[in-house]
């Protein structure tokens, strides 16, 4: 049957073969998901690269845009007489009054209207394509800056600067060079009026450029921005640019991958340097991970359960095997006729065990036939027995045994002698077949005999169901029980010996529990008892009482029946004798005298 069979995993070939199978797919799988997580990081890595083009011309426009503008309003300036006069006055003034006096100077020296150069940066302080925040002035007499308060919208320009830094603490001024012009005398072009350099803020200028990863504007191996989180990543950006290839991969700290992206500019002096860790890329596409994961999970588990399902149903068929040669060993064919074999996934071990249960059931009758011929045969043996002996010449002699007995006062003797006579008759005429009443009686007789050999320590209880007494049960398998204890637990220095047996209903049928208070049975010799109860013995010294019961009884109640024997917790033996009372067959010919 289905619920008898034993699980694949208690097979060692077997268990070996799924667990083989299962470590190598799960190995299998996680090489495919290291090698696809590789493809697809490589992948991710390209697009990483794209976005930091894309943000690299984004920078490269906004700069180019904004020196298109400034090259524009430079040309303006020099094409505007009256602006170049101002310029020079700028450039050559040392103090605010110093050049309020070139500026009068100018305008008493034509009738035009003068130009005022600071007032005319206004118009690149407010164009949102130029973002100028500042300008400075470096010629011989000093450094000024021009530059617009962010309130109120005015330009101002600041004179007497140490150096052209100091520029950065006026509020808003800007923090990067984007241009510088050298601002020659349009009247004499050899003679260098000084320097003009255009400020912008960094924030302003780079908004908006935003890849993944970590990013930095360099220019000449300074920082013109960056934009990174932790130390290593500024170490990875600065890595990446001493290297020679513009783009590719190198080992951060463990196996860490960094990828980087280099682009130098070919129209302005910088390079704009992105890098990215490859633990970042996987967290940016973490679903894209998990769906991965989830389904090589899935094809991992269907892969395993088709190996669970082959290999279940071989070993299927295998524990049919092993389990009808284990009752076969033990003589015990039901299992085999018991297992239900499904032919429609039948292989060659099912082949095997089809075979090996028809072997099973034919061997059954075979030696069911030849045990109850070798049955018939003692049967009638005791039978002829029986019939040589003349009952009337055995109850006579006992009968003139009893008389000597109580003319001599011996009324002891005589009462042993009444019950051997007794218990004689019942044997002689005992059927084969008998109720569990008429058995109590034939044990109560010899337990009786018992007792008047061991007169003074040794008491019997015998309890009986009334609902139980009409029960049919093969003839004289008590007293071999009873006998077990006078053979191993009886101590004649024990001042008490019990033994009680009680029969009680149970279930679908009786049970039959004999116990004692003896001297129990060793733990070695209770194995060897059992083993010859339920296997046999070729030793000729076994008790052979109860391996007789044992098997009159199996053939007569069939599988249901349960015979055990062990010791009590409290001290002393006991034996439970399980029989059903519907399964019992009304045989005739089971042999019934056996005392062992």
């Amino acid at each position: 049957m289905r619920k008898n069979s034993i699980s694949f995993l208690k097979i060692k070939v077997y268990r070996r073969k799924f667990l083989g199978t299962t470590i190598a797919i799960l190995l299998l799988c996680t090489i495919c998901f290291i090698g696809v997580t590789t493809f697809f990081t490589n992948i991710w890595a390209g697009q990483q690269r794209q976005e930091a083009q894309d943000a690299f011309s984004v920078i490269e426009r906004k700069i180019g845009t904004i020196k298109d503008q400034l090259n524009e309003y430079i040309e303006g300036c020099y094409a505007s007489r009256t602006m170049m006069q101002d310029a020079m006055a700028l450039f050559a003034a040392g103090s605010e009054e110093e050049y309020l006096e070139k500026r009068l100077a100018n305008s008493r020296s034509t009738s035009a209207q003068i130009s005022y150069m600071p007032g005319d940066m206004k118009k690149l302080f407010i164009n949102n394509r130029t973002q100028i925040r500042g300008a400075t002035f470096i010629s011989e007499s000093g450094i000024k800056a021009v530059w617009q308060d962010r309130v109120s919208g005015d330009m101002h320009v600041t004179f007497d600067l140490d150096r052209e830094e100091s520029a950065l603490g006026i509020p808003g001024f800007g923090d990067m060079i984007l241009a510088s012009y050298e601002i020659r005398d349009p009247d004499s072009i050899g003679r260098q009026l000084g320097r003009l350099t255009f400020w912008v803020d960094r924030d302003d200028l780079f908004r908006g450029v935003n890849p993944s990863g970590a990013w930095a504007v360099m220019q000449e191996g300074k920082p013109l921005h960056t934009d990174y989180t932790m130390e290593k990543e500024w170490n990875w950006i600065r890595a990446a640019e001493n290297l020679e290839e513009s783009q590719g991969a190198f080992f951060g700290s463990g196996y860490d991958r960094i990828f980087y992206t280099v682009f130098p500019s070919s129209q302005y002096n910088f390079s704009y340097i992105c890098v990215i860790n490859s633990k970042m890329l996987w967290r940016l596409n973490r679903s894209a991970l998990i769906g991965i994961s989830f389904v090589l999970i899935i094809l991992a588990g269907g892969a395993v359960l088709v190996s669970f399902v082959g290999i279940r149903n071989d070993a299927r068929f295998l524990s049919y095997i092993m389990q009808m040669l284990g009752a076969m060993e033990n003589g015990d064919f039901s299992v085999a006729k018991n297992l239900e074999i499904h032919t429609e996934h039948k292989n060659e071990y099912g082949r095997i065990a089809i075979a090996l249960k028809d072997v099973s059931q034919k061997l059954e009758g075979y030696i069911r036939t030849e045990y109850v011929m070798k049955l018939k045969q003692q049967e009638a043996a005791m039978r002829a027995l029986k019939h040589q002996i003349n009952p009337h010449f055995l109850y006579n002699t006992l009968e003139s045994i009893r008389s000597k007995a109580l003319v001599c006062g011996d009324e002891e003797t005589a009462e042993a002698i009444t019950q051997l006579g007794s218990l004689y008759r019942k044997i002689v005429h005992c059927p084969d077949v008998i109720t569990m009443k008429e058995e109590k009686e034939l044990l109560e007789l010899y337990l009786r005999l018992m007792s008047l050999r061991f007169a003074g320590n040794f008491v019997y209880q015998l309890e009986l169901e009334k609902d139980l007494e009409g029960v049919r049960t093969p003839g004289f398998w008590l007293q071999p029980l009873a006998e077990n204890f006078f053979s191993h637990g009886f101590d004649r220095n024990n001042e008490f010996n019990l033994l009680i047996l009680e029969i009680r209903s149970e279930g679908g049928g009786v049970r039959a529990l004999m116990t004692d208070n003896g001297l129990g049975i060793a733990r070695e010799q209770l194995e060897a008892i059992r083993k010859h109860m339920h296997e046999g013995s070729d030793d000729p010294d076994a008790d052979i009482g109860l391996r007789n019961v044992y098997m009159r009884l199996q053939y007569f109640y069939g599988e249901d029946f349960t015979m055990e024997i062990g010791n009590n917790p409290e001290g002393g033996a006991r034996i439970s004798v399980y029989i059903p009372t519907q399964a019992g067959k009304e045989e005739t010919d089971v042999h019934v005298v056996d005392c062992g």
